[in-house]
């Protein structure tokens, strides 16, 4: 009964329209292509099957390859690219696509508040504001629900084969969202739009553009800024090249002790600590960070990463496993 009105809830929460990104598709293939090679080859079909069996109108099944490359490698690459689905759904302008109707945008970040400025110690030292709470549909609140929908096959569950479809793929996008520091956080300034907090980065502007650029699409983009794909390097070949060096930087051996099996709040906590080290005083309004402050960003998204892939491996390896 119990799981039975978690798939209810899961069914009902449908609303609270705030827009946030994510890490940019490199990110999520990143985290997804870590998990892959962690996952246990009965999971990895096991998921591969249950992803093809999404609705046809859901923009998802499509992301599987068709090319005559080795069905293992095809596999592969449409588990990195169901990974970005939830983002594929989000409607642009005058957007007809029947997939939108999954689009969910509050899912994909949790807002734990503070203000300050990171590295300070007197009265403008970083400060938690507890008496401010998340809106109650988040990354934090969804992914148990998710996690329910996806691995009940019976009856009693009250869900279909697609509708489980989905929920995985959910679940892939937001494990790696989670990992993106800005994904937890809303600084609170003196800034008249900041009252309640900088929406991730997404209020806090370096460059007007064209193209304009915010704190958080930054850091959305900060394995690109820092590894650029090299000429004639085909996506797939990329993403495996980063997620190499990532993971040799951070093997898994090194991290077991920080999985903390679907602990999904103490994830985002551990997020929201760190991103209250990301404001530091040099970080200005209007101004493209310098190359020290790339380097750290990236040298965190790259420990984020790696522990988002491995965590993401140990979630669906439990879920799917014998």
């Amino acid at each position: 009964m119990r799981l039975t009105f978690t798939c209810l809830l899961f069914i009902l929460i449908l609303s609270l329209p705030e827009p946030a990104s994510a890490w940019n598709a490199t990110g999520h293939q990143l985290v997804a292509r870590i998990a892959w090679n962690a996952m246990t080859p009965a999971v990895r079909q096991r998921v591969i099957a249950l992803l093809g069996a999404a609705p046809s109108d859901a923009c998802l099944g499509e992301l599987m390859p068709a090319d005559a490359r080795p069905l293992a490698a095809r596999r592969r690459e449409f588990f990195m690219d169901a990974s970005t689905w939830a983002d594929i759904v989000r409607p642009g302008e005058n957007d007809t696509r029947p997939c939108t109707r999954f689009n969910r945008p509050e899912w994909h970040y949790i807002n734990y508040f503070w203000q300050g400025v990171s590295g300070a110690t007197g009265t403008d030292r970083p400060t938690d504001r507890p008496d401010l709470m998340p809106p109650t549909s988040n990354v934090v609140a969804q992914l148990p629900l998710l996690r329910a929908f996806a691995a009940c096959a019976t009856p009693q569950c009250g869900t279909t084969t697609a509708d489980r479809a989905t929920a995985l793929a959910w679940i892939l996008h937001l494990v790696g969202d989670m990992h993106q520091p800005l994904h937890t956080e809303a600084r609170i300034t003196s800034q008249p739009n900041e009252q309640k907090g900088d929406q991730g980065g997404n209020l806090f502007v370096l460059q007007t553009g064209p193209p304009s650029l915010r704190l958080h699409g930054y850091w959305d983009s900060i394995v690109d800024r820092s590894m650029p794909r090299l000429d004639n390097e085909s996506p797939p070949a990329y993403v495996g090249r980063v997620a190499a060096s990532v993971t040799r930087k951070y093997p898994r051996a090194a991290v077991l002790a920080r999985l903390r099996p679907g602990d999904f709040e103490a994830w985002a906590l551990e997020g929201f600590d760190t991103a209250k080290s990301v404001y530091p005083a040099t970080l200005k309004r209007g101004e493209l960070p310098g190359e020290e402050y790339r380097v750290q960003a990236f040298k965190i998204a790259e420990q984020a990463i790696a522990l988002a892939g491995y965590r993401l491996a140990d979630l669906l390896n439990r879920m799917f496993g014998d």
